[in-house]
This record gives C-alpha cells, sequence and structure tokens, in this order.
C-alpha cells in the first residue's frame, strides 16, 4: 500500500528566522509536513504569529476524495480562520 499524504504547510518568514522551525526553511519559506491534520490545527497559530504576511498555507487530502485539497489561512480578529479554500 502506498504511504498515505501527510499535511504539508507552507509560510514566508524573514531569510534570518532561527526560531522553532528554523531546520524547515528554505529561500525564505517554512514548508513542513506534519504527521495529522489536527496537528497542523493544533500548531495554525504559531505559524501565522511568524508569517511575514500573516498568511499559512496548508495542502492536503480529503477522505474518500481525489486530488488536493488547499486551504489558506490568516488571523481574523485575532483568531485563526480560513479565509480562501478549495481544490488544487
Amino acid at each position: 500500500m502506498a504511504k498515505a499524504f501527510r499535511p504539508q504547510v507552507v509560510c514566508s518568514v524573514s531569510r534570518h528566522y532561527n526560531g522553532e522551525f528554523a531546520n524547515s526553511v528554505s529561500g525564505g519559506h517554512i514548508q513542513r509536513e506534519f504527521p495529522t491534520y489536527s496537528e497542523v490545527k493544533k500548531r495554525i497559530k504559531d505559524l501565522l504569529e511568524i508569517s511575514d504576511d500573516n498568511e499559512v498555507s496548508v495542502y492536503r487530502h480529503r477522505r474518500g476524495e481525489w486530488g488536493e485539497w488547499f486551504e489558506k489561512w490568516a488571523m481574523i480578529n485575532g483568531k485563526p480562520q480560513i479565509f480562501e479554500k478549495g481544490w488544487q
């Protein structure tokens, strides 16, 4: 059986970022894979706080569906919320 697609997170940070996600930085972007979508949701606020443009993109598969689903998250009224979503 093929390895399941794990949720991936992408956000832009300064090239001199040296925080918790520093090992995932490449060219001013954090690109990190998480084991589950629930883990992404637990960490989304931390990622939004370090993001330069206050935006985090999440790419994942949805159960029972074909293709790749994307979500764009931002801090809206002090809470992380999805402001755009759809199929790739």
